[in-house]
């Protein structure tokens, strides 16, 4: 971690109110966004998502969808500081509750911090809140387990904490090396670790396990070090994982595996739409129907999930493509300056993708190349690739390598 004395914290930030804080910092660090975006096209866009954000994808089935607009930034802050994390926070209210390295934090948009807690791994998918319970669920690798010293280095873990204080109510062993990410449906904890895929109950009884292959991204001999942001995908129907080289259906009662489709190195969480499951791939994206039936595949090359919102799926592939649904034909691309894991979120006017900045894209602007399809993008707000951008609570929080980042429209 950055030395606390190296950020602002309660005693500085306690007397601010968010937008005073958050121009200060703009005015200090960063001299705000205004004369550094650029903005094509005077539309006027939704507000911001005023509501939670309790997992990843903002939802059981990973759709990464959010209601509201996307309308241009203002003002930036650093809100909470860490070394290069790949996970994104989750939200309850206006408190934001993140974790990286080897602490989780809640943290109000007002840049007082709730309570932080030392865990016994290194915090490493994405977490989860079970805000009925009172509980923060954290995806860990490595360390400890209840208080003691694990059965070694690679115990994949999930560290289970109260929203309230941050105690440590249990931990939960699921596999070994990396817990990828967790779903929470009805109080029951999904997790996806490297080598398995559980069910627990929410007293930590284990309902079933399902032995998993670890996930590989190869290119640059990665293995599943940014492998953050894989929660299994809970639908009615059923539990969706990506396993090596497949998306695989598990019965959510028993485990049981139900189909298992062919996907060239899927590296990102699967996601439900309305008309099945879409799962990217480091080598293409395949999408196919509730009963493992095969819509359509496209050579599209991504580390990253996709996104959806009716007849649109949102693939990051080297550039950003709006895909249609049910043929996955293109309905237009858009540049974009980097790609990694974090996938896009859709709003009802745009998509927000994080990577070297944050930009937002028209979904609506006409044309497969349209020049009207940027909305804007806030190039000097120090954000990267690999931790998908939330939108909760009126705001825009993004990861970058010095830590969490939040951004306001002042309104």
């Amino acid at each position: 971690m950055v030395p606390s004395d190296s950020h602002p914290r309660q005693s500085d930030l306690g007397r601010l109110s968010r937008r005073r804080l958050l121009a200060l910092a703009c005015t200090a660090a960063a001299g705000g966004l205004a004369g550094c975006n650029a903005v094509t096209g005077r539309d006027d866009p939704a507000d911001l998502h005023a509501g939670d954000w309790h997992a990843y994808g903002n939802g059981p089935e990973n759709g990464n969808r959010v209601s509201g607009g996307a309308p241009e930034p203002t003002e930036h802050a650093p809100l909470y500081p860490a070394d290069w994390s790949y996970a994104p926070p989750v939200v309850d209210g206006e408190i934001v509750y993140f974790a990286a390295e080897r602490e989780a934090v809640a943290i109000g948009f007002d840049g007082r911090e709730r309570w932080s807690r030392r865990l016994g791994g290194e915090a490493f998918g994405a977490p989860a809140l079970d805000p009925d319970r009172g509980r923060l669920y954290v995806p860990t690798r490595g360390g400890e387990q209840g208080g003691s010293p694990s059965d070694g280095a690679d115990a994949a873990s999930v560290v289970a904490l109260s929203v309230d204080g941050g105690d440590v109510i249990d931990t939960h062993r699921v596999g070994d090396g990396a817990t990828y990410g967790v779903t929470v449906v009805d109080g029951d904890v999904y997790a996806r670790s490297a080598t398995a895929c559980v069910r627990l109950g929410p007293d930590g009884t284990e309902r079933w396990r399902v032995s998993l292959e670890p996930l590989v991204y190869d290119e640059y001999n990665l293995g599943d070090s940014t492998a953050t942001q894989i929660p299994p995908a809970v639908a009615d129907d059923g539990v969706y994982v990506p396993d090596r080289d497949a998306l695989v259906r598990l019965d959510r009662e028993s485990g049981e595996e139900r189909w298992r489709v062919s996907v060239d190195t899927p590296y990102a969480a699967s996601v439900v739409d309305d008309r099945g499951v879409v799962q990217t791939g480091w080598q293409e994206t395949v999408a196919v129907d509730r009963a493992g039936e095969e819509r359509w595949r496209r050579d599209l090359h991504s580390r990253a999930a996709a996104a959806v919102d009716g007849d649109d799926v949102y693939v990051v592939a080297g550039d950003l493509y709006e895909l249609d649904a049910e043929s996955g034909e293109s309905n237009w691309h858009a540049h974009v300056p980097s790609e990694g894991t974090a996938a896009p979120v859709v709003t009802d006017d745009s998509v927000v993708v994080a990577g070297s900045g944050v930009r937002a894209f028209r979904r609506d602007a006409g044309g497969i190349l349209s020049p009207e399809r940027l909305r804007w993008r806030a190039d000097s707000v120090h954000v990267t690739a690999y931790a998908s951008p939330v939108i909760a609570a009126g705001g825009l929080l993004a990861v970058g390598p010095f830590g969490l980042q939040v951004l306001d429209t002042g309104d």
